[in-house]
């Protein structure tokens, strides 16, 4: 499988919450999930505009990820996320089309075990501009809430831990998708 991995914000536009910063943080998180991704067999690519405007770098992410589109399989975008409520905690990830759902859903089986806190692992979002605007399929993956005292010790403590998680899933989604190609006579 190939892995587009998007920093999700450039630097100092994203989420901030106990001396974490989210660009900063998800920069930590895609070299620990493009080194665990190779140790598997799947080749990776990370997409980042740290010097952009929030909006640029979202805009420069999906025609990079669209350029690609033809050599590479899905896109994985990283994320913290932050509420004004300090309780709030655990990870997500989201999706739009049906593919990118089953991908939601094999990382979330294993990151939501490691950050659990959320009432719904696996979210449909038409919103995001990500997911709308890519040609493979996406997900965004809300690792953890980075204005919880406790998610932050995960995400600055064991960001290789999250990044094992994310790619168990990726790998998940490849093993399930085969077997569904195979079984539908595709492969």
């Amino acid at each position: 499988m190939k892995v587009v991995i998007d920093i999700g914000h450039a630097n100092g536009t994203g989420a901030r919450g106990n001396s974490l910063e989210e660009h900063a943080v998800s920069t930590v998180v895609a070299k620990y999930l493009d080194l665990e991704l190779g140790k598997m067999g799947h080749d990776s690519i990370t997409l980042d505009f740290p010097r952009e405007s929030n909006d640029h770098d979202l805009s420069l992410t999906v025609k990079e990820a669209n350029t690609l589109a033809d050599e590479w399989d899905i896109v994985v975008s990283l994320h913290c996320d932050w509420s004004s409520n300090p309780n709030a905690y655990g990870g997500h990830v989201c999706y739009l089309s049906g593919t990118g759902k089953r991908l939601a859903q094999c990382i979330a089986r294993h990151l939501c075990t490691l950050i659990p806190g959320r009432a719904d692992k696996v979210v449909k979002r038409r919103g995001l501009y990500l997911l709308r605007g890519t040609k493979d399929p996406a997900v965004l993956c809300e690792m953890a809430f980075i204005s919880n005292l406790d998610d932050a010790v995960m995400l600055s403590q064991y960001p290789d831990l999250i990044a094992k998680a994310i790619a168990i899933g990726i790998n998940d989604f490849d093993k399930q998708e085969k077997e569904r190609k195979q079984k539908n006579g595709l492969a």
